[in-house]
């Protein structure tokens, strides 16, 4: 069995409500999900309809505008991974020298949708696109897997920042994958860090907010990334580690950079809809969302108010946590390293004043750029965990425990050519209005995604970067409010296109 597909399996409506009628009970919600998962196993009546080609969920739109090529890919598939339940049953069995079965072992659907925006060519960007998901949904991962392969930049790589990396790896992996808080980092809370950690639902049932997220499933995000930068990115395959190619033949064979900015979302608590690969189609409880950046890349949400959330923060050579991260080991280690001790050293402004790392890097994390890479633009993901969805399932009280309050509306994944251009409100209020004005019916994801590149497009000039797109409906799809709150700003600068 794949460990992901690009596409989805869905059961007709009317062989569902056909086999109720047949087995003598209505076709509800939960019968409708029972037949589809059981259609699934046998893969019979079942229709398969491609990621790419599901207009009225996921929009998608890509643009070189000004740019001789467009080095921006995304990818989007069906990621087949182990549930909780099954995760520590493996655990057990290896610990037991015994046998995996995985096709069993791979029965939890998670929607994977990404956005890669490459620069210096399009060969990063294209295997990011092709093979990173295969790479998520790899094997169980160990602790040892992990340092191994930190010794393995350490000695591949090379650099101050491995070598640091390496020695303190305990902690690193204390820190930010075995005790990792993403709501301590005021995600969650906001600035105030405050706010209940558990959320009842209607049944009695406590959700921790904070728990979203195993050691193993982040272990597995790490280590994928970090893995296939190195031996896909770089070129320091398993077969090349003793390679004897110099350094300078290898930046000249393995070139380029992209950055990544992924979402993994699941249905969260029934294990019922675990096996159900269209659960986000008409979702009809809480959704776990887990978002993944690497690098300037966007990803926002809109609530249910039509406002816009930005999920990620950027990596980029002016941010003073990255700044902490390049010259620190943690919190209160300084760097051995005195050929590089002070910011000056590795953020430079250029003639235009905009910070660069190494006086050539927009970003400070990235996908290849090998150049780069012994001074730490590494592609360590931020990795952060929400709830979001339909509240159907928790009191009306409990609400305003969620993060963006429940009903969210959609997400949308974009590139720094949108983002450099339109702020996040902005994107946010083009797609509703967008589908206010043009109604549900023909506004669908898809035709929104392509108002917002036809937009980019419109307020370009020779310079403008290659733009991206995607949209993903969420259960309260064209439920905001009738507000369009930056129309004047668009329209300002649409008028003043030269």
């Amino acid at each position: 069995m794949v460990a992901s597909q690009s596409f989805i399996r869905i059961k007709p409506v009317n062989l569902v409500k056909l086999s109720a009628q047949r087995n003598g009970r209505a076709a509800t919600h939960m019968s409708s999900v029972s037949e589809t998962v059981e259609s699934a196993k046998n893969d019979q009546h079942m229709l398969r309809i491609p990621l790419k080609r599901f207009p009225s969920v996921i929009g998608h739109s890509t643009s070189r505008i000004s740019r001789r090529f467009n080095e921006d890919t995304y990818s989007m598939s069906l990621l087949k991974l182990p549930s909780i339940t099954q995760e520590l049953l493996i655990s057990q069995k290896l610990k037991n020298g015994e046998v995996l079965d995985d096709v069993e072992l791979r029965s939890r659907s998670i929607l994977n949708l990404s956005v890669f925006d490459g620069h210096g060519g399009d060969r990063v960007s294209k295997l990011l696109a092709e093979k990173l998901h295969d790479e998520v949904s790899n094997d169980f991962i160990t602790k040892e897997d992990f340092y191994e392969l930190l010794r393995r930049y350490k000695d591949l790589i090379k650099g101050r920042y491995w070598e640091n990396l390496y020695r303190t790896r305990d902690t690193f992996y204390e820190k930010f994958i075995k005790n990792c808080n993403t709501k301590e980092e005021q995600v969650l809370f906001g600035l105030d860090n405050q706010g209940s950690r558990m959320i009842f639902d209607k049944w009695g049932n406590i959700i921790d907010k904070i728990s979203l997220l195993t050691e193993q499933e982040r272990l597995r995000i790490f280590y994928a990334y970090l893995k296939f930068d190195l031996e896909s990115c770089c070129g320091y395959g398993k077969t090349g580690d003793s390679s004897t190619m110099s350094l300078q033949d290898r930046v000249e064979t393995f070139k380029g950079g992209s950055t990544a900015s992924s979402i993994f979302i699941s249905a969260y608590g029934n294990e019922h809809n675990l096996f159900d690969e269209s659960f986000f189609v008409d979702p009809r409880s809480l959704l776990k969302l887990v978002v993944t950046q690497v690098g300037d890349s966007k990803i926002l949400l809109c609530d249910s108010n039509g406002i816009a959330h930005s999920l990620t923060k950027i990596h980029s050579a002016s941010s003073k946590r990255e700044s902490k991260r390049l010259l620190y080991q943690d919190d209160m280690e300084v760097n051995n390293d005195t050929s590089l001790n002070s910011e000056a050293d590795i953020i430079e402004e250029d003639a235009f004043g905009d910070k660069r790392f190494l006086n050539n890097f927009a970003n400070t994390r990235s996908f290849g750029d090998l150049i780069g890479k012994p001074e730490g633009l590494s592609s360590e993901p931020d990795i952060y965990s929400y709830l979001i969805g339909s509240t159907k399932t928790i009191p009306h009280s409990e609400k305003s425990k969620l993060q963006f309050g429940g009903d969210e509306c959609f997400i949308t994944l974009i590139s720094d050519g949108v983002s450099n251009i339109l702020s996040d409100q902005e994107v946010v209020d083009l797609i509703t209005s967008t589908v206010n004005l043009r109604g549900l019916k023909k506004a669908t994801p898809q035709y929104v995604a392509d108002e917002v590149i036809k937009f980019i497009s419109a307020l370009s000039n020779r310079n403008s970067d290659n733009a991206t797109c995607v949209v993903l409906r969420l259960p309260n799809w064209g439920n905001w409010p009738n507000i369009d709150r930056s129309g004047a700003e668009r329209e300002l600068k649409l008028l003043n296109v030269p």
